[in-house]
């Protein structure tokens, strides 16, 4: 019987058995277990009779449990082990992990661009009229056009890359959660695993992004009038600059919490194959207990992938600068789109294989995915010792009701 701390997983990639807990492996895990009379104890350990044979203790202090199949040891994972695993996915399929995500990104980066052409006539007149009203804005006269199509095109994709994210993620998902236990796929694989759940990764990225803005709108409102009602109580400028900062810090905590909470929703709608509202109640228990440690960890990897993306966009952007001088024209445009593109590529893949990451981190601490985790990597190494091809119930043959299996 499950507990609300830790529910029984779903069918597909969540299908596990309840093990014992770290420390107290049961009968036949990894080799090691309980030796009962007649049965001969592995070096190192005791015997029948309880006759300790020598033999040097494991360096592992998870002892034989930690193998490490693929990019991660199976394990609970230490913040530079995610990090590391994050690297080691890339280079293990890049294929997938860049080429493919590349595609979706090009393919969201062209359609902005044409989505932006509506815009420009529109963004033009704006611009020529504030022209002609302020005398010290006369020189966007010239430039105009330009500044349109590179507002335009910008905008634009942010609103397309909006839409890119979530099949990036479940792109990125799919890849490593094989990489883990040492299985490459290809990018025909990866597309018939992630599939089917487009429509549902598309539908949650756009409730999550309308229902945290509507949500936290209505927090601002409220802060405003709370802040507006102690001014006029009180006529205290300072108490109601005081209460304002108070509403703000509150608004920044109550988005980090939900923003956390709902971290593993991606992941688990790839892997598990449940609906969204399941999902996302079974993705809130997940982090329930692990708020800091996954709060942490993305944010480390966001800050870095930010950094590093606008490190390698910046020399991009310059090249604009080189080309067209102080005017704008297609080479600032270009260079522009270019280093934004770069930088949300970057920030993508990084980002995303560490959610994909911890994800298998908590259900390793929580629900023992090790043990799963390991079956599936002997059943892949025999396979592939045989000489056969993927494994049953792997990603390129979904089970019927389209939930994934390792």
């Amino acid at each position: 019987m499950s507990t609300p701390d830790q529910p029984t997983p779903p069918s597909g990639w969540g299908e596990a058995p309840r093990p014992p807990a770290y420390g107290q492996y049961g009968p036949g895990q990894y080799g090691s277990g309980r030796y009962g009379p007649g049965q001969p104890a592995p070096d190192g350990g005791a015997s029948a009779q309880g006759t300790p044979r020598p033999g040097p203790a494991p360096s592992d202090p998870y002892g034989p449990s930690a193998t490490k199949p693929g990019v991660v040891p199976l394990r609970p994972l230490s913040l530079g082990e995610i990090f590391d695993g994050a690297f080691s996915s890339v280079r293990h399929n890049p294929a997938v992990m860049l080429g493919l995500v590349a595609v979706v990104v090009a393919a969201a980066t062209l359609l902005a661009a044409l989505l932006a052409q509506f815009a420009v006539p529109a963004l033009t007149g704006l611009f020529s009229e504030a022209a002609s009203v302020d005398a010290e804005l006369e020189y966007l006269t010239a430039d105009a056009g330009w500044l349109a199509q590179l507002m335009a095109v910008s905008g634009a994709l942010s609103l397309t890359l909006l839409i890119a994210q979530p099949i990036t993620e479940g792109f990125i998902t799919a890849s490593v959660s094989q990489s883990v236990i040492g299985r490459k796929l290809s990018v025909g694989e990866v597309w018939a695993k992630v599939r089917p759940r487009l429509a549902v990764l598309i539908g949650w990225m756009l409730l999550r992004t309308v229902g945290l803005g509507v949500g936290l709108a209505g927090v601002f409102v409220g802060a405003v009038l709370l802040v507006s009602a102690v001014a006029v109580a009180t006529d205290s400028v300072g108490l109601s600059v005081l209460v304002g900062l108070l509403c703000l810090v509150a608004i920044v905590v109550l988005a980090a919490w939900v923003w956390v909470r709902l971290m593993l929703v991606a992941p688990a709608l790839v892997l598990e194959g449940s609906g969204l509202g399941r999902t996302i109640a079974r993705a809130w228990r997940l982090t329930r207990g692990a708020y800091w440690r996954v709060f942490g960890t993305v944010l480390l990897a966001s800050i870095i992938a930010s950094v590093a993306g606008q490190v390698v966009a910046y020399p991009l952007s310059l090249l604009g600068l080189l080309v067209d001088g102080s005017d704008f024209g297609w080479g600032l445009i270009l260079s522009s789109v270019v280093a934004s593109v770069v930088a949300s590529m970057v920030y993508l893949v990084f980002v995303s294989a560490v959610v994909a990451l911890v994800y298998t981190d908590v259900r390793m601490r929580r629900e023992g995915l090790d043990v799963q985790l390991a079956a599936a990597a002997e059943r892949t190494t025999q396979q592939t010792s045989d000489g056969h091809g993927s494994p049953a119930g792997s990603p390129g043959t979904p089970p019927p009701g389209g939930s994934p299996q390792w």
